[in-house]
């Protein structure tokens, strides 16, 4: 999942890195590391990250109402690992796209 990748500009010889601590940037500041790297897509990031707030937000509603306490000390935490998995895997995506749009090679670090 958490794939690191390089890119590289085939004209500059310039690199840019993505690598684990990229993923773990992008799925707690979201929107905010597409601005830092420069890149498009902060617009659907932002819709992103308000439809997974949202779904945290109506599955705590819902769950306090069908769920034990029990199982809601797993369930919650577990339901925002995976909305911050979704939103790394969503941003990092945007970046990656953006670097192909411009031109730039794709490769996997040596």
């Amino acid at each position: 999942m958490m794939r690191p990748y390089r890119f590289e500009h085939p004209n500059t010889e310039e690199m840019e890195l993505v690598t684990r601590g990229s993923y773990l940037a992008a799925a707690f500041l979201g929107p905010l590391y597409i601005m830092y790297r420069k890149t498009s897509g902060f617009w659907p990031s932002v819709l992103l990250t308000v439809v997974l707030t949202g779904g945290i937000v109506g599955f705590w509603a819902v769950s306090l109402t069908f769920l034990s306490n029990r199982t809601l000390l797993i369930a919650l935490p577990a339901v925002v690992v995976v909305a911050l998995m979704i939103q790394s895997s969503f941003v990092i995506r945007q970046v990656r796209r953006h670097f192909r749009r411009r031109g730039w090679l794709v490769r996997a670090p040596s």
